[in-house]
């Protein structure tokens, strides 16, 4: 699979949600080429674009796990948990764009016996 970016968010979408989850280190790459043009050709609205950029990312770097030599060591944590919370907001922004639910002026209440046939 193949991971590039221009540097240039403005050259295409694929390179906008690229720089706005953080995955511009041609070192360091998270997402493919292929599963990002997936997302976006899959999913409308920025926010559900993001969210499910921002969950593939966890996802992947879920299978990362510490690592240690000596003195060294590398915990790819705070990093997964950084996709994670940044997976969890834009869900929230997504579930909240949603239909609103009805807002009732008055307490609902029913008594037993209200649909009883006589």
């Amino acid at each position: 699979m193949a991971w590039t970016y221009s540097g240039d968010p403005n050259s295409s979408d694929k390179d906008k949600y690229r720089f706005l989850i953080g995955d511009t280190i041609s070192t360091d790459p998270i997402l493919a080429d292929e599963e990002i043009t997936f997302i976006l050709n899959t999913y409308q609205p920025e926010t559900t674009r993001l969210y499910y950029l921002y969950n593939s990312a966890a996802n992947v770097l879920s299978n990362d796990i510490k690592k240690s030599l000596g003195p060294q060591s590398e915990d790819p944590t705070s990093r997964l948990e950084h996709f994670q919370k940044n997976a969890k907001e834009y869900k929230s922004k997504m579930n909240a764009s949603g239909l609103s639910l009805p807002t009732y002026a008055s307490c609902k209440s029913f008594t037993k016996g209200l649909h009883d046939n006589v």
